[in-house]
């Protein structure tokens, strides 16, 4: 079938509609922690006045660190720019306007095909692996009640991103080549839109866009995105900002940071689903759904990440999406890693 794109707007963890107006501006917000000690990562290399440009997706590392007060007695400046999804991110960090930002694995490997100069330098992983944020939907009235029946019809994807990938393994386990498949390239925001209007017969989106479109009565899930694929979250970080000593110092500290962040709000479901709801502008029923199915947990790069990656970039290699044959590992700074790793007490 043939595919349609559209302008690419890029998204990966997708969040509400109620605040991505505001949020695509990308405005910077200076957050100026205070000049206490570093991390023993960082007690070396003097931190005064060094900031860090954080490139977050829809506020999402704000809000952990705002609701955890993770940032306190940090000897660095933060400014969080927002973006839709990673591939802008990653072309932030490789126009030297971005330091660090966050994504899911798939944008990572189109950056590595195209040489982009990022690495891969922390990584989370689903705290439930039986659950999932993203999600296949169709119209409430739509007769498809399988994934193989979405054969001929046309599905809202954002290309590049995990939510296409996840289109291509429901795919294939249905027995539907990628091609079977009309593709709509669309934000995850504008493909809610158009399967809540009708205007496609299928859309890959995620929480807190399922829960918000669940509650319009107009939608149904077709397939989560549990038992397709995992759930991993990556850091990201410029080759400039980890050839800066400085830089490469308050990216470790910071790191360190948002894992006790993380690791807190997973202790607290009702403080995570609060915060939520009141950054996002959703219900807190939708908050808690969201919640409950995209908490994460710090995790090294370990081999069998790396491998899963391996067979992600070999399927779009298939489907001709990338162009040549990639080694995975070229991507993740391993060194690197392994001290944020280490400091942080984390285990494979």
């Amino acid at each position: 079938m043939q595919h349609r794109p559209r302008a690419r707007t890029f998204t990966h963890r997708a969040l509400s509609r109620l605040t991505a107006t505001a949020l695509l501006a990308g405005l910077a917000v200076g957050v100026t922690a205070s000049t206490a000690s570093a991390a023993a990562s960082s007690k070396t290399v003097s931190l005064s006045g060094v900031t860090l440009t954080f490139g977050d997706q829809l506020k999402e590392f704000q809000t952990i660190f705002a609701a955890t007060n993770a940032l306190k007695g940090a000897p660095y400046t933060v400014n969080w720019t927002n973006f839709i999804g990673g591939p802008p991110v990653i072309a932030a960090e490789t126009g030297g306007a971005v330091d660090l930002g966050d994504m899911a694995e798939t944008p990572t490997i189109f950056a590595q095909s195209a040489g982009d100069p990022v690495k891969v330098v922390a990584a989370t992983k689903a705290a439930n692996p039986k659950v999932s944020p993203y999600d296949i939907v169709v119209p409430a009235s739509s007769p498809i009640k399988t994934v193989a029946q979405l054969k001929g019809h046309t599905v809202a994807v954002q290309e590049g991103t995990v939510e296409q990938y996840f289109l291509v393994e429901a795919l294939q386990k249905s027995g539907i080549p990628y091609t079977g498949v009309s593709v709509d390239n669309l934000a995850v925001t504008s493909a809610s839109t158009a399967v809540t209007a009708g205007q496609v017969d299928a859309a890959v989106i995620s929480q807190p866009l399922t829960g918000l479109d669940l509650a319009t009565g107009k939608v149904r899930v077709l397939a989560t995105g549990a038992g397709y694929l995992q759930t991993i979250g990556y850091l990201t970080a410029s080759d400039a900002a980890l050839s800066n000593p400085q830089k490469a110092a308050a990216l470790k500290d910071f790191i360190g940071r948002f894992y006790k962040a993380e690791a807190a709000l997973l202790k607290d479901p009702a403080l995570a689903a609060s915060t939520y709801s009141s950054t996002y502008g959703v219900t807190l029923a939708v908050a808690e759904q969201a919640v409950a199915t995209a908490q994460e947990v710090g995790t090294p790069i370990t081999p069998a990440l790396i491998s899963y990656q391996q067979n992600e970039a070999n399927t779009f290699q298939k489907l001709g999406l990338i162009s040549s044959h990639l080694n995975v590992k070229g991507v993740f700074d391993l060194p690197f890693n392994k001290v944020v790793a280490k400091a942080a007490g984390l285990q494979s």
